[in-house]
């Protein structure tokens, strides 16, 4: 069966900004590595997704319902934020 995608605004936005296609996205939200699962969010079940796109880092948000996947965000993570493996996030000092 295939699968629909349905790419929110913010997203585009956010792949414009960091030249991420919609075919990487695609093929990160289907076969990527979770990273994170979050259980209440707004839009139902969403998760944090890993990939690389021309060995670059990539992180999705996105939600599958039934036959569509939700494209909720997708960027390419900064540095200050993750460690070097970019998918643990750094420890913030407070």
């Amino acid at each position: 069966m295939q699968k629909q995608f349905y790419f929110t605004k913010h997203a585009l936005i956010e792949m414009d900004h960091d030249a991420i296609s919609m075919e990487d996205v695609k093929t990160i939200a289907v076969n990527g590595e979770v990273l994170k699962v979050y259980p209440d969010d707004r839009k139902g079940i969403s998760q944090l997704m890993f990939g690389l796109a021309n060995r670059q880092p990539v992180h999705v948000v996105c939600a599958h319902h039934n036959d569509t996947i939700h494209i909720i965000t997708a960027y390419k993570p900064d540095p200050a934020l993750w460690e070097t493996d970019y998918k643990t996030r750094k420890i913030t000092k407070t």
